[in-house]
């Protein structure tokens, strides 16, 4: 079972700290997302965050963000990589797409498509290739899915480090 977490939308107190626990139980992949920080409160988020951590973290935004911190790659809807298919050519870093469904995939281009790292699907494929993982909330896991995209549900746990933990043992 592999996983991957993202973070809330909202910061709040001991994220960072939380992230760092949480990521000692099995998680193979960080997404950050967090729209609403301004420039400095997320540089100072993302310098946080070991660098160890860093450099398996992907961020849902701007390919230059993720480079300018070191991150893994960065994160878009197909819909941007269609639209900037030039610029995910050129894109330091591993891409990572998420889609409605594989087929979705169809759109891009080639050579956009030979560099897709990961792919996060919110419908379940009736097979699942190793590079893609499905959208779970915390609170309702799907038994038949090998790589899970947890989007929700940890943070709101009174003890997210422990509902990994249990999450973990599914």
């Amino acid at each position: 079972m592999r996983y991957i977490l993202f973070t809330s939308v909202e910061s709040f107190v001991d994220e960072v700290d939380l992230i760092e626990k949480i990521f000692a139980n099995d998680v193979d992949y960080l997404y950050v997302q967090k729209p609403y920080m301004n420039d400095r409160a997320l540089e100072r988020f993302l310098l946080s965050i070991p660098e160890g951590i860093r450099m398996k973290t992907f961020f849902c935004g701007s390919p230059s963000v993720a480079q300018e911190f070191s991150l893994a790659g960065f994160h878009q809807p197909v819909e941007w990589y269609v639209r900037n298919g030039d610029a995910a050519r050129r894109a330091p870093g591993l891409l990572s797409v998420e889609a409605e469904c594989l087929g979705d995939l169809e759109k891009l281009s080639p050579e956009v498509r030979s560099k897709i790292f990961q792919v996060i699907v919110k419908n379940k494929p009736e097979e699942i290739p190793e590079n893609a993982f499905v959208v779970c909330d915390a609170t309702e896991l799907p038994q038949d899915v090998p790589n899970r995209a947890i989007l929700s549900g940890i943070w709101e746990f009174a003890d997210p480090v422990s509902a990994w933990g249990r999450l973990c043992l599914k």
